[in-house]
Parts: C-alpha cells; sequence; structure tokens
C-alpha cells in the first residue's frame, strides 16, 4: 500500500518493465489413447452371380449385432456400435477403443443369411484409432485404381 491509500500497484517498477506485446503462448497437447476406433467394413456374398446387397443403416447395425451376438451372447449385443457411413456394400463404423479386437473377431467370422439362398459375410478394410488416417490409406490405394 502506497503512502496515498493507492493499492493497485502502479507504482511497483516491476509492472512497468515487462513487455506488454509478448504475444501469445502456445500449448499443445497428446491424445495418446482416443475413445474410440473406426473400422470399414465390405459386405461380401458368395452368390457371384447375384448383385450386392443394399445396404442402409439399420441393415448394418443388424448384420453387426448378430455377429456380436453369435460371437460373444450378450455381452456382445452390449457393445455400442455407431454407423457413420454407408455407401455401396462399405460401411463406416465407430466402436469404443477397448472392443476393437472384440468387433473385428466377431464381424470377420459372421456369416449371415440374405434373400435368396446367398450368405453373406463382412470384410474389414480397414481398422484403427484415428479416422483420418484410414480414409486417406483408401482414397491411397484408390488412385492407383483409376
Amino acid at each position: 500500500m502506497t503512502s496515498n491509500g493507492d493499492t493497485t500497484g502502479a507504482a511497483d517498477p516491476k509492472l512497468k518493465q515487462q513487455n506488454p506485446h509478448r504475444g501469445h503462448e502456445i500449448t499443445s497437447k497428446t491424445i495418446k489413447t482416443p475413445q474410440f476406433s473406426y473400422a470399414c467394413l465390405q459386405l461380401i456374398s458368395d452368390s457371384p452371380t447375384a448383385t450386392s446387397p443394399q445396404l442402409d443403416s439399420l441393415t448394418v447395425r443388424s448384420y453387426i449385432g448378430s455377429a456380436l451376438n453369435q460371437f460373444l451372447g450378450l455381452t456382445g449385443s452390449a457393445i455400442s456400435i455407431d454407423v457413420l457411413k454407408v455407401e455401396g456394400a462399405e460401411s463406416w463404423i465407430r466402436i469404443p477403443r477397448k472392443d476393437l479386437s472384440l468387433v473385428l473377431a466377431a464381424v470377420g467370422g459372421w456369416t449371415g443369411g440374405s434373400e435368396g439362398n446367398s450368405r453373406v459375410g463382412w470384410r474389414v478394410k480397414a481398422s484403427g484409432n484415428w479416422l483420418s488416417v484410414l480414409v486417406a490409406q483408401g482414397e491411397a490405394g484408390q488412385i492407383w485404381n483409376q
């Protein structure tokens, strides 16, 4: 407190010496273990003459739920699955990171019935913790196929 009762510290020489134009402090944060993992699945059929089955989000969820229920029982049906995108016979899903290996094992070994006598199953095209990396890898592979 100064002699005139000023408590702001305007007379403090240390405050005057600080540079008011220091700039911005840059901080960074590394995410070591993401909460979710991602997988790109392709529905395949054993009948070469049959057209590929038309997929929608509900069908994808039903097929994956059936695979999880068959592989893990009631525990498998409790795994949270988010269908992100369905395009043709491909679908992108998001699952909790800790359940990725269980889901991939379940859908990789599952075969189900479809309309007619054909059987369908899933082919895992890509999986990992970072969606942007998986999408970039898929698009890089398409460059050489055009």
